[in-house]
Formats: C-alpha cells, structure tokens, sequence
C-alpha cells in the first residue's frame, strides 16, 4: 500500500516583526534626534553663550569710556546699541522670532541669575540672547521650536580702589620703610599693599610709625611701627593703574627746545612738552596753567624758595638718563600747592613717571607744602619726606616706597582726589 507524502507544514505569521520594527524605528530615529538635533542644540549654545560675552563686553566698554560724563548710566542709549550691534553680527539680529536680545542696564533690573528682581548698577550691563532652534529629527518626539538661551554681564567703570599705599615689588627686602620717627599716617579709609614676599617687606626703624585702617602684606614685617591692623600672607596684587596709558608728546605742543631754569620773577608756564625739563630754583614764583606737562629728558625739579602753583596739573617723566628725576621740595620761605586734574583719562594724577624707568622720584614737604592726587612711579623708588603738618599726596603707588623725616607726614585719600581704577571685565 502507497503511503502519500505530504510537504512541510505551512507556518501562519501574526505581524509581531512588524510592531517591533516600528517599535524599534521609533527608538532608532529618536536618538538620531538627539545626535542631530541635540548636537546643533549644543553648537548654538555656544554660539549663543559666545554672542551674549561680546554684546556685554562691547556695552560695558560703552560706559567705561563715557563714564567721566555719564557715571556708568546709557544716557544716550549707545551701550546699548552697541550691544545689539554686535548680536546682529553674530546672527542674532533680535527680529523677535528666531532669536530674541535683550540689554539691561541701569535704571532696569536684572532678569535672570543670582540677583534677578535687583537694580542693575550703574557701570553694568544684562545681555540675554535667546535663539528658537527649530526642530528636525526630533519632531518625532515632540512640537514647536526649542529655545536657546545664553546670558552675560559686563562691567565698565571707574572706581575707587581704597588703596593709600602699594607697593609694587615682588620680593624686595624694606620694600615699604619708614625711618627718620616720624608719624606718618593713611586717612580716609584706605589699605596699605605690599607685594613683597620678602620676611621683612614691610620695616619701621628708629620710632616711626605708621597708620592705615589696614596692611594686606604678601611677606613679613620688622618693627613694631605699624598701628592697624596686619594681615600676613596676603596674595600680591597687580599695579592698580596698569591700564593707564602713557601720555603722548606728539600729540601735545611743543614749549621749549631745551631745559627750561626759573630762578627768579614770576612766570607763568602752559602744558605741552618740555625738551630738558624745567628746574625752579631760587626766588622763582611759578604759575603752572591747568594741564599735561612732558618732561621729554631732564626731569622736573622745585627746589627753591619761591612758590609753586600748579592746580589741575599732571607732570609726566620720561627720563633719558638716571638724573632725569622729579624732585618737589618745599622749604622755608616758600610754598608748593599742586592738584591733580579734575577731569578726563589723567583725573586725580598729579605725578607720572613712565614705568620702565627705575629712577628716583622725591617729594619733601613741611607746612607750606599741599599736594593731592596720586603719585606713580611703577618701575622706580618713591621717597617721600614729612617735616611738618602739610599734605603731600592722596595716594602713592610705587615699586619701591621709603617715608621719612621727623614730623607728621598726612596722606589724605579722597576719592575725588586720586586717579581711579579702570575696570572694564566680563563679571558673570
């Protein structure tokens, strides 16, 4: 008997493949989205972060630059139109669709960060960028466009620093010294800076003493002369007026051809640039008009008897030799009053030496002796002299400082009086 043979058995799918390959699509495309999609998300970030520090900066530097006549408010708007500017360059031109900038400064408050719901200072400027980035891949997991926000503070400003004293060098011994007994002392709040690591920094000999509300020293003290407090170990701080430029005798005119000697009579002299310095000597009464004065070699010497009137002057040395110093000495008989100017990039700087110079710039006053402002020399030694109740100065700042003499010696720092400190920085 003939059996008959049957095929293999037919096998009847039910479409589970179908579901999870569907399944799996889904799965697939959605991290497609996030590598695409996410991956663009991060560059424009970046972008964005980018676009928000320029547009801050480039209006922080629109109220560093205005702030003598503005005091850090955008009077006429141009911190912010710059800020914009900027963005639109970057892509960003704030059409209110795809991406959206927003300027803060002050009378607005802050919108986001720490301090959101405060006033923005006067000198500070909110830059907050935001980009709808539209959606590609990852539609699949969601609608609408995805925004992109980024956001910086820039600072712009002129300031007090609250520094009577600094000191520049790093590591020199006695680099701040006080001898001769006398009492000298830092009024108006302000600190005393010593950047030397050196174990004895900062030294008082022979009975002087010295005042200040406070002494940040890098490296240590000899003596026991200094009254207020005493912080050891403080980190070194940068020259406070490294930012200033140096003035520029091309720009000035031109006042004498040679050195310029003033013994006797009275005279009267204008700013500009002075090829071998000016020396007064003698019974020379001298009226300096308000202004820049370039000592172009030779250094700038009062030394007489006479009288010096010099209100709104900046003496600025540009020495050619090791004898082209400044020397201010008031002496019985005569007088010196000298003040800073009250006005632009020089304001509250009475005496400048140019910074590469390591010379020696000496000031020596007694009662009749009233000078304000800020004395620099960031290369060289500042000797300073008190041999009565006068002022000399609001503020030193030096690479090396010696204070001597046997009287009072007042260093009277105004905020008005001395140069301020330029910050302009991104701050958050």
């Amino acid at each position: 008997m003939l059996t008959k043979c049957r095929g293999p058995r037919r096998q009847f799918r039910r479409g589970a493949i179908v579901v999870l390959v569907a399944a799996c699509l889904t799965i697939i495309l959605a991290f497609v989205a996030i590598a695409i999609d996410g991956g663009g998300l991060l560059e424009m970030r970046r972008s964005a972060q980018a676009t928000a520090d320029a547009a801050a900066l480039a209006a922080a530097e629109d109220l560093f630059r205005n702030f003598p006549a503005n005091k850090g408010a955008d009077t006429s708007g141009t911190a912010g139109a710059r800020a914009l500017a900027i963005a639109a360059e970057n892509g960003f031109n704030n059409n209110g669709t795809n991406s959206v900038v927003t300027v803060r400064v002050w009378p607005q408050y802050y919108a986001t960060g720490p301090k959101a719901g405060t006033a923005v200072p006067k000198g500070y400027a909110e830059v907050s960028v935001q980009y709808n980035q539209p959606r590609y891949f990852s539609r699949v997991i969601g609608t609408g466009a995805i925004p992109v926000k980024a956001r910086a503070v820039g600072r712009g400003k002129w300031e007090p620093s609250f520094v009577g004293i600094h000191v520049l060098d790093l590591h020199a011994s006695s680099a701040l010294r006080a001898t001769g007994g006398g009492a000298g002392g830092v009024t108006g709040g302000a600190h005393v800076i010593v950047n030397s690591d050196a174990s004895d920094a900062a030294v008082t000999t022979g009975g002087s003493m010295l005042t200040a509300s406070q002494f940040d020293i890098s490296g240590g003290t000899s003596g026991g002369g200094f009254i207020g407090p005493v912080n050891l170990g403080t980190p070194p701080q940068p020259d406070p007026l490294r930012n200033i430029p140096e003035p520029t005798k091309q720009t000035m005119p031109e006042q004498s051809s040679g050195p310029k000697h003033y013994s006797n009579g009275n005279k009267t002299i204008s700013p500009g640039v002075y090829h071998g310095g000016i020396s007064i000597t003698g019974q020379a009464n001298v009226t300096m008009l308000p202004g820049i004065y370039y000592m172009d070699g030779g250094g700038f010497s009062m030394t007489g008897q006479g009288n010096l009137v010099a209100n709104g002057v900046m003496i600025f040395n540009a020495p050619q030799k090791s004898s082209d110093v400044i020397t201010v000495s008031g002496s019985n008989g005569g007088s010196v009053t000298m003040t800073p100017p009250t006005s632009g990039l020089y304001k509250g700087l009475t005496l400048f030496q140019a910074r590469a110079s390591t010379n020696t710039l000496s000031v020596s006053g007694n009662g009749s002796m009233f000078m304000t402002g800020t004395f620099y020399a960031a290369g060289g030694l500042m000797n300073i002299t008190g041999n009565g109740a006068g002022q000399i100065g609001s503020q030193y700042v030096s690479n090396l400082l010696d204070i001597n003499g046997g009287g009072a010696l007042s260093i009277s720092y105004n905020p008005d009086q001395v140069i301020p400190v330029r910050v302009l920085s991104l701050v958050e």
